[in-house]
C-alpha cells in the first residue's frame, strides 16, 4: 500500500528528484527475492520427498529428448559451471543422466537421461503443473497473468541493464559494474 502511495506520489511529477525513505520490501527486488526463496523451499522440500533437489529437478526438465550439451545446460538453467559439475555427477550417480559424445561433433558431451531420468522428470513436471494449478486458483487468473506479465516485462528490461540505471548514479569505482 505504502509503495503505491509513493508511485502514485512520483507518476504526479515528471522528474523524481527524491523518492524519500523507502522500505526494502517496497521495492521489486526484495519481493522477487523473497518469494522466490520461498517457492523454491517449497519445491525443495516437495521434491526431497522423491529423493531429488531443487538443483536437480531443473537439470531434469531442461534435459532435451535428444540430449542437451552440457554447456548450455548452466546457462539455460543460470548456474554456474562449477555447481552444474557438482549436479551432473550427483544424477549420473543416481542414475538418472548418461553422458555421450554428440554423433556429429565428438569433442562435445551431450547429456541424456536414463529410463530412471525419465521417471523422475515426470514426477518433477508434475509437481510443477500442479503447484502452478494451486497458484492459479489461490491468486486468480487475471493476478497470474497481470504477474506474468510484469515478470515477462521485467526479464526483456534485464536483457539490456545499463538501461536501468539512473543517469545521476555513479559508481564507488570503475570495477563495481564490472564485477556485478
Amino acid at each position: 500500500m505504502r509503495a503505491q502511495k509513493n508511485i502514485q506520489k512520483l507518476c504526479a511529477h515528471s522528474i523524481i528528484v527524491y523518492i524519500g525513505r523507502m522500505n526494502a520490501s517496497d521495492t521489486i527486488d526484495f519481493q522477487l527475492r523473497w518469494g522466490w526463496s520461498k517457492l523454491a523451499r517449497l519445491y525443495s522440500s516437495m521434491a526431497e520427498h522423491n529423493g531429488i533437489s531443487l538443483s536437480v529437478g531443473y537439470a531434469l526438465l531442461s534435459i532435451e529428448k535428444e540430449g542437451t550439451p552440457s554447456t548450455k545446460l548452466g546457462p539455460r538453467m543460470g548456474m554456474e559451471s562449477t555447481s552444474l559439475s557438482r549436479t551432473l555427477k550427483g544424477m549420473e550417480a543416481q542414475g538418472f543422466i548418461e553422458r555421450r559424445a554428440d554423433s556429429q561433433d565428438k569433442r562435445r558431451v551431450r547429456i541424456f537421461l536414463t529410463d530412471e531420468g525419465l521417471v523422475a522428470r515426470k514426477q518433477i513436471k508434475e509437481l510443477v503443473i500442479e503447484l502452478n494449478a494451486r497458484l492459479h486458483e489461490l491468486l486468480g487468473e487475471e493476478a497470474v497473468a497481470q504477474l506474468l506479465e510484469g515478470l515477462s516485462k521485467l526479464n526483456e528490461l534485464l536483457e539490456a541493464p545499463e538501461q536501468l540505471i539512473p543517469t545521476n548514479w555513479a559508481p564507488l569505482n570503475d570495477n563495481t559494474l564490472a564485477s556485478s
